[in-house]
């Protein structure tokens, strides 16, 4: 046999090595894609359940809205402070040059009989500077007590930052979100806001594991 028909050889053997094994990784790739559609029921809640925390409703010093999320955010706050859970209601996300968000929640919380002297902006620009800021004005305002407010989507790594800035200050936070959302832990991935919600979150959450060293599971 001359060396050229080796060389033939060779690769002919070597192409077919390439297939079996491009056949195997689609196969293995269309098995994965089934189980995660089959399990999809089970693993899609979990999901959401790891983002999520349970909403409570506690008596505290002053309600915070974190920025985000108008109006539902804004309008239960707006309901805790009528219901008598909070003499005060602290909104974040004052930016710069003001904020329209900000200004709209204002507005609505006035409306709905919330003194203006009552409605304290936090000007903050993300998350961590929420946690922040809101550990600084509570001491300044000596709050032992605050009721936070955001999406469930937000809850774990939101109350994760805020634990951690309050941390060694006495202030306790205790947490509760909007009552009625348009999607929940359960069945967000049906709702295209809610998957791009989610899906953001999770980035964020492993962003913050990495930035600033939050650890979800430990709040």
């Amino acid at each position: 046999m001359t060396d050229q028909k080796r060389i033939s050889q060779v690769r002919i053997i070597t192409r077919l090595q390439l297939s079996h094994r491009s056949a195997r990784l689609g196969y293995a790739t269309l098995l994965t894609i089934a189980a995660l559609t089959v399990s999809a029921e089970w693993w899609l809640p979990a999901l959401g359940g790891l983002l999520a925390l349970e909403g409570r409703p506690a008596h505290a010093d002053a309600i915070v809205v974190l920025g985000g999320g108008f109006p539902l955010r804004d309008q239960h706050a707006i309901d805790l402070y009528r219901e008598g859970w909070a003499r005060e209601i602290w909104r974040t996300g004052d930016l710069p040059g003001g904020s329209v968000v900000l200004q709209k929640a204002r507005q609505l919380a006035i409306q709905q009989g919330v003194p203006e002297t009552a409605f304290v902006p936090v000007a903050t620009d993300s998350t961590w500077a929420d946690g922040r800021e809101i550990a600084r004005m509570a001491q300044e305002r000596h709050v032992r007590s605050l009721l936070i407010v955001t999406d469930w989507s937000h809850s774990r790594r939101a109350m994760c930052v805020i634990n951690r800035h309050l941390a060694g200050t006495g202030v306790v936070a205790f947490y509760d979100g909007p009552r009625h959302p348009p999607y929940t832990p359960v069945n967000w991935w049906r709702d295209p806001e809610g998957r791009r919600i989610v899906s953001g979150e999770m980035l964020k959450t492993i962003y913050y594991l990495l930035r600033f060293g939050v650890t979800p599971w430990s709040c």
